[in-house]
């Protein structure tokens, strides 16, 4: 039970921090770029708001901990719970990336639109980003004293302060509940279906499965029906699109 009450937490913290990061950086970074593309800083914000994400997971586990008074099986359980959930949402957060590139690639986007390699190096590298911020929150559990500067940082306290002040709210909270639910809901979905992929890639079942994929194959047909494109330029469709009851952004960093 406590597990469940951790992870719903988790998901109503998620569902707001998406709001107020989109508030408070991605509309003011679009006015301000013309709502352009602007790769470097996008580097810079995708970086700042998954560190933020991993800093907010570990007070909330921490937090979590010292709520129930969890004994050493509940400390591990719950940190556990928590890197997995953190890792799941921005794994997802990733593949939702190159799925939509995929798709715009398949549907003969990528020239009407200029969608060019830039992008995809910048989905390429975001992995990196999803790495040093899973060692960050290992980093907090490992050493106290590096987890208590980033309980302690300004920043995390003021978007955790934040973050409780707006799920406080009586209005909101009910409303906040309702999305974090499918948010909860959508995060098990996921880690099903990549330890799905784990399984099936170990087992050598992964290439037979996207050979049997009939999206991909309807994609296919699709576009050499109605491009003029060389079908060897096409960019294989994910077999999974996520969709995050979240999200509140036309593009995430």
């Amino acid at each position: 039970m406590n597990i469940i009450e951790l992870v719903f937490n988790l998901s109503i913290v998620y569902v707001i921090y998406n709001l107020v990061w989109w508030i408070i950086v991605k509309l003011p970074k679009g006015f301000i770029t013309g709502f352009h593309k602007n790769v470097p800083l996008d580097y810079v914000l995708s970086a700042l708001k998954f560190l933020v994400l991993s800093n907010i997971t570990f007070t909330n586990c921490l937090n979590h901990i010292q709520n129930i008074s969890a004994n050493v099986y509940d400390i591990f359980t719950s940190y556990i719970i928590g890197g997995l959930f953190l890792f799941i949402y921005m794994a997802s957060k990733l593949n939702k990336n190159r799925s939509l590139f995929n798709l715009a690639t398949n549907f003969g986007f990528k020239s009407k639109f200029n969608f060019n390699s830039t992008d995809s190096n910048k989905l390429k590298y975001e992995n990196h980003i999803i790495g040093v911020s899973m060692v960050v929150f290992t980093a907090c559990i490992g050493f106290p004293r590096f987890g208590e500067i980033v309980y302690l940082n300004p920043l995390n306290i003021w978007f955790n302060e934040t973050i409780q002040g707006l799920y406080q709210a009586p209005i909101l909270k009910s409303i906040f509940g309702f999305f974090g639910f499918f948010f909860m809901v959508s995060t098990f979905q996921k880690g099903i279906s990549s330890i799905k992929v784990i399984i099936d890639k170990i087992s050598g079942k992964s290439n037979q499965k996207r050979n049997e994929n009939p999206m991909e194959e309807m994609m296919r047909k699709f576009t050499e029906k109605n491009s003029g494109e060389n079908s060897s330029e096409k960019v294989e469709i994910d077999d999974d699109l996520y969709v995050d009851y979240e999200e509140m952004e036309d593009n995430e960093n």
